[in-house]
């Protein structure tokens, strides 16, 4: 059987080949996880909707009894449509009295989620809902709410929320807008 002989020069040369190899694999690898992937940079008119459903849900949620009502009402119809401003005032006596029995302060952090549906003129989104305190009956400081937003004279209003039965039929929905 012959001997084959390799010199320790060789050895040397063909491990420091082996790890230049795996360095190098090992370097392509962390620059595939460290590279940030591209967002998509969102149109200037869902940029505009989703603020004026953010600029909507906040002014409903920014509540304080000691400001009163009006105040209230005045700052929620500055950025939602005539028919949003009317609904709120329809059923704000009610309401305001609980805020006001129950001293209630408080404003919201909001957060757009994801676009639902849109159309030329009205997009539907959900966004996540941060309160400083909670509302009087709940105990909850966080939620998810789904808004209108309505083109009205080439601007972006909120125009209201969804209603449960309108965010139960949202749920059993597939992607392509069909029902299960």
């Amino acid at each position: 059987m012959p001997i084959i002989s390799v010199s320790r020069k060789k050895i040397a040369g063909i491990i420091a080949a082996v790890l230049f190899l795996g360095l190098g694999i090992i370097a392509i690898e962390v620059l595939k996880i460290s590279r940030p992937t591209p967002t998509p940079t969102p149109s200037v008119v869902d940029t505009q909707a989703s603020a004026a459903v953010v600029a909507g849900v906040e002014a409903f949620f920014n509540v304080n009894y000691q400001e009163g009502k009006d105040v209230w009402l005045d700052r929620f119809c500055q950025v939602s449509t005539e028919g949003g401003c009317l609904f709120v005032k329809t059923g704000s006596a009610p309401l305001w009295k609980r805020y006001d029995d129950s001293k209630t302060i408080t404003s919201a952090r909001v957060t757009p989620q994801a676009k639902i549906k849109q159309s030329d003129t009205e997009q539907l989104w959900q966004v996540s809902v941060q309160l400083v305190s909670p509302l009087p009956g709940s105990e909850k400081t966080s939620d998810v709410a789904y808004a209108v937003a309505v083109r009205a004279n080439n601007s972006w209003k909120f125009d209201r929320f969804l209603m449960a039965e309108e965010i139960r039929a949202l749920k059993t929905q597939t992607p392509t807008g069909q029902g299960k």
